[in-house]
C-alpha cells in the first residue's frame, strides 16, 4: 500500500514556521542595534554577530521550506515555480501570495550576504540594500498568513500576527527616535559649543 502520509506537506510546513522564527529573531536584532532603549540592553557588537548568524539561518530554512515543495506530489511544482516570481500555474495556491514569499527568500540572501561582506562594501549601498528588510518581512509575513494552512489554527495565526505587530512597534518607534534626533532643536550647550 503507498505511504499516503505528504512529508514534503509536513516539511514544508515545519521549515516555514522555523525559518519566521529565525527572520523575526534576525529583524528584532536588526532594530534592537538602533533602537535608543535596546540598545542599552543588548550590545551591538555581539547582537551585530549573532544577527548575522541567525539570518543565515533563516535563510536556511526559508530554502528547505521552498524546497521541500518540490516532492509535493499534490502541487506538482518544477524548479521554475518555486524559483520565479509569478511562475506558477496552479488553483491550490494563491500564486501571488506564493510570488511574494520568493522576492522576500531574494531579498533574504541580499541582505545576508551583504551583511557578510559589510566591510567591502560601501556603506551607503549596504544602507540601501538593508532598506529591503521591511518590505520582505512584509512579503513574509503576508506570504504566511494568506496561504499557510497553519493560518487556520487560531493561536499560530494570533502568535504570528501579534509577533509581527510588535516588529511594526518596534520599527516605528526606533524610526521615530532617528527621526528626532536628526531634527531636534538644538541644546544651549551645543549652541554654545559651536
Amino acid at each position: 500500500m503507498e505511504n499516503l502520509t505528504p512529508w514534503p506537506w509536513y516539511i514544508a510546513r515545519a521549515a516555514g514556521l522555523i525559518g519566521f522564527m529565525f527572520l523575526w529573531l534576525t529583524v528584532f536584532l536588526g532594530l534592537s542595534i538602533r533602537n535608543p532603549l535596546l540598545k542599552k540592553i543588548i550590545a551591538p557588537i555581539y547582537s551585530f554577530n549573532f544577527h548575522c548568524f541567525v539570518a543565515v539561518m533563516a535563510v536556511f530554512w526559508a530554502l528547505v521550506h521552498g524546497t521541500s515543495l518540490l516532492f509535493d506530489n499534490m502541487l506538482g511544482f518544477g524548479l521554475k515555480d518555486i524559483a520565479v516570481p509569478f511562475y506558477a500555474k496552479t488553483d491550490l495556491v494563491n500564486t501571488n501570495y506564493l510570488a511574494l514569499g520568493i522576492m522576500a527568500f531574494y531579498a533574504m540572501i541580499i541582505m545576508t550576504v551583504t551583511s557578510y561582506l559589510r566591510n567591502h562594501l560601501n556603506h551607503r549601498l549596504w544602507r540601501v540594500l538593508h532598506f529591503l528588510n521591511p518590505v520582505a518581512f512584509l512579503f513574509v509575513v503576508v506570504h504566511g498568513y494568506m496561504i499557510g494552512t497553519d493560518m487556520k489554527n487560531g493561536y499560530i495565526a494570533g502568535a504570528y500576527l501579534i509577533s509581527s505587530g510588535l516588529l511594526v512597534l518596534l520599527y516605528l518607534t526606533s524610526l521615530g527616535a532617528a527621526i528626532w534626533n536628526k531634527y531636534k532643536p538644538p541644546t544651549a550647550e551645543e549652541i554654545l559649543n559651536k
